[in-house]
């Protein structure tokens, strides 16, 4: 008889052949390494499931957006729907791929750029500090030579020289240039005040903005129009509540005319898309290269560097430079970094600035528009409220001749209605018709108009790239154009003393007492609020 030994497990109550244990036991290995393979293949079958997740939603997410872009809807509709679904996108990208971030903003973290970075700083070291240099300038004006020790002479006459030559020829297309470009809430270009005294007016107001330029920079300018236009939309919604109170220095139309003076900007809102999206990518790449190459040229560490996402659309880039070692240095160089990134700005500013003008002249010189392309208009914008013009003449109409005159310019306005006397008889043209009002005290109708022409070179251009061929011409245009705006206004914004701009920062170096400082950056806060503050009722 065969015997076989039997293992005899007691508590299970099973019996065992001996070499079944054995051979178990000498399989154990493989069987582990077996069950790791395939925990590992159901891992990255698990992660190409989510990659591939991931993908279908930020696919889904980019059609919805352009759904959204197309639509008919109103802007701020647009705006917060493409907010939501952002939101939802950069969530959903968060929990699929694990990325850091937080209520839809994600942020993708690398240390490979720091190689470059120290590249690019032994490049020119004279040549980063001159950078930094002609930021301050560009930024605080004269008052750079008493604020930041470290400008050389030489550096800061070029650099004021720069200055003074953008006020006078760089400065003028900023607004004419963004207002075409960028869609914003009212279209201002080529606009004018239509009073008898506009001529003085507007040489008082040049040579206000010129000086106060030369002396505190753009950064003078940028916190004068905060505070003016913030001014104005507190003026206009104290007049609104004196009217709800029933008083008579209020007025129930003060807040029609005003606008946001702050606005986001979106590609694809109101920014035209694949190009917004271009400049935006330029302007941010080498407003943070700058401040990492800066502190590299300073010995401060960089700890890493990446990009800030907002769904699936990248909203920011930055260089994360070790903040303890930056505050322990000097605060000439701790200067040097913070201005960095505005001085990259300036810089680029004026490079396609003179590119956005040089692409016009080429392409007007071998694409001239006909001489009845470029044509002025006078519109109404508001009618005031207890004048004779009131609930006849309407907003958006285009004035074609008043008492006779034919209104092509505001200055062929202002000289028609000037000649108006108390109780004449007015008659006037509009393109929805014709209107005889008779005229109230200092011979008033009570119209606002600003000046407009939707021929402006931008039109041209689309209307260049909507021949067979010529589709580039228009997406130049607006990527130029954009890029030299965009990087002006941003060079400007970030030396506000706003926290957490770096302009802030700047001017708690500068600023020794705290209270000062905190006194004028919850001013400024103030002010930036006002000017979003028309946003409630546009």
């Amino acid at each position: 008889m065969q015997l076989r030994t039997l293992n005899k497990n007691k508590e299970a109550g099973f019996l065992f052949p001996a070499h079944f244990t054995v051979h178990a036991y000498n399989s154990l290995p493989s069987i582990l390494n077996f069950s790791m393979k395939c925990l590992i293949t159901f891992r990255n079958k698990m992660k190409n499931m989510k990659k591939f997740l991931a993908l279908l939603s930020t696919l889904l997410a980019v059609f919805a957006f352009s759904q959204i872009l197309v639509s008919s809807l109103n802007g701020v509709v647009k705006f917060f729907l493409s907010a939501l679904l952002l939101f939802l996108s950069g969530m959903a990208l968060q929990k699929l791929l694990n990325i850091e971030g937080e209520k839809g903003l994600l942020i993708l973290k690398t240390e490979k750029g720091r190689k470059f970075l120290d590249e690019v700083a032994r490049w020119n070291l004279k040549f980063w500090r001159n950078l930094a240099a002609f930021g301050m300038v560009m930024g605080f004006g004269a008052s750079s030579i008493l604020l930041f020790k470290n400008i050389p002479e030489k550096t800061f006459k070029i650099s004021m020289l720069i200055l003074m030559l953008s006020v006078l020829f760089v400065l003028p297309f900023v607004l004419p240039t963004a207002t075409e470009i960028i869609n914003l809430p009212v279209k201002l270009y080529f606009t004018r005040v239509a009073t008898t005294q506009s001529a003085l007016f507007e040489t008082l107001i040049y040579y206000t903005v010129f000086f106060s330029i030369a002396i505190g920079g753009f950064c003078i300018a940028g916190i004068i129009s905060f505070i003016g236009y913030g001014l104005i939309v507190l003026l206009g919604v104290g007049m609104k509540l004196l009217s709800l109170l029933g008083t008579q220095m209020g007025s129930a139309t003060a807040l029609k005319g005003i606008t946001p003076g702050a606005m986001p900007i979106i590609p694809g809102v109101n920014l035209p898309f694949f190009e917004g999206i271009l400049s935006l990518a330029i302007l941010l790449f080498f407003h943070e290269v700058s401040h990492g190459v800066l502190a590299r040229v300073e010995k401060i560490k960089v700890k890493n560097s990446g990009l800030v996402l907002f769904g699936f659309l990248p909203i920011g880039a930055f260089v994360d430079p070790d903040e303890e070692q930056l505050q322990k240095s000097s605060k000439e160089k701790q200067k040097n970094v913070l201005v960095a990134g505005s001085s990259a700005n300036f810089l680029l500013s004026l490079i396609f600035f003179l590119l956005f003008i040089l692409y016009q002249l080429i392409i007007l010189s071998n694409n001239p528009p006909p001489p009845s392309f470029f044509k002025e208009h006078v519109m109404i914008y508001d009618v005031v409220q207890d004048y004779p013009g009131y609930g006849v003449l309407k907003s958006g109409m285009i004035i074609k001749e008043w008492n006779g005159v034919e209104i092509n310019s505001l200055d062929d306005f202002s000289k028609a209605s000037n000649m108006t006397k108390e109780n004449d008889t007015v008659n006037i043209v509009t393109d929805a018709g014709s209107f005889s009002i008779k005229a109230g005290k200092e011979g008033k109708v009570g119209v606002r108009v600003f000046s407009f022409t939707n021929s402006t070179t931008g039109n041209w251009m689309k209307e260049l790239s909507s021949q067979e061929g010529k589709w580039w011409v228009d997406f130049l245009y607006n990527f130029l154009g954009l890029t030299f705006v965009l990087n002006f206004l941003v060079g400007t914004v970030n030396l506000l003393p706003i926290p957490p701009f770096d302009g802030y920062r700047i001017s708690s170096l500068v600023i020794k007492n705290k209270g000062i400082l905190k006194a004028l950056a919850y001013t400024m806060v103030f002010f930036f609020v006002l000017n979003l503050l028309p946003w409630l009722w546009q």
